[in-house]
C-alpha cells in the first residue's frame, strides 16, 4: 500500500514538472510577446497622430483591428490635452506672463467626433495620450491564477500606454 501511494505521488509530481510548468512558461512567454506588440502598436498610433496633428477614423480603426488580432479584447482610453487658445497671455500684473492652461477631451468625445467628421484635429502644443488594457483573462493569467491561487486573481496581463506632444496642426 505504501509503495503504491509513493508511486502515485511520484507520477503526479513528474506530470507537474513535465507538463504544467513548461505550459506555464510558454503561456507567460506568449503574454510577454503580446505585451511587446501591443506597446508597439499603441506607440506607433500615438506618434503618427502627433506627427500628423490629427486622429483619423482609419488610423483608430486600424489600431483596434490590430489589437484584436492578438486574440485578446482590450479597452482603449484616449485623452487629448488641448492647449488653451490664449496661451502665455499677460495677466493683470503686467510683469507676469500667464501659464499655459490645458483642458482634456476623452475617449467618448473623441470617438463621437470621429464618427461625425472621420477626423479629430489637434493643434501644435496639444498632448495625445493612449492607454490600452486587456479585458479578458489570458491563458497565461489563468494558469498563474490556478497555480498561485493563494496570492489572488490577476486579470490584467497586457497593458500599454503612450503619450506624445503634437508637433503640427492637423489639416
Amino acid at each position: 500500500m505504501s509503495d503504491t501511494f509513493i508511486t502515485v505521488i511520484a507520477v503526479v509530481t513528474v506530470a507537474l514538472v513535465m507538463f504544467v510548468f513548461p505550459l506555464m512558461a510558454i503561456a507567460n512567454q506568449n503574454d510577454d510577446i503580446t505585451q511587446t506588440s501591443v506597446q508597439t502598436l499603441v506607440s506607433d498610433f500615438v506618434n503618427t497622430c502627433a506627427k500628423e496633428g490629427k486622429i483619423t477614423q482609419n488610423n483608430y480603426d486600424n489600431l483596434i483591428q490590430k489589437l484584436h488580432a492578438t486574440g485578446n479584447t482590450y479597452s482603449v482610453e484616449l485623452e487629448v490635452q488641448i492647449l488653451d487658445d490664449n496661451p502665455s497671455k499677460k495677466g493683470q500684473n503686467i510683469n507676469v506672463i500667464g501659464e499655459n492652461i490645458y483642458y482634456s477631451e476623452f475617449t467618448n468625445t473623441i470617438e463621437s467626433k470621429l464618427k461625425e467628421d472621420s477626423v479629430y484635429k489637434m493643434k501644435q502644443g496639444d498632448y495625445i495620450l493612449a492607454k490600452v488594457q486587456n479585458t479578458n483573462v489570458t491563458f497565461g493569467t489563468q494558469l498563474k491564477n490556478f497555480m498561485y491561487s493563494i496570492m489572488g486573481k490577476d486579470t490584467i496581463a497586457i497593458e500599454a500606454s503612450s503619450s506624445a506632444l503634437v508637433t503640427t496642426t492637423g489639416k
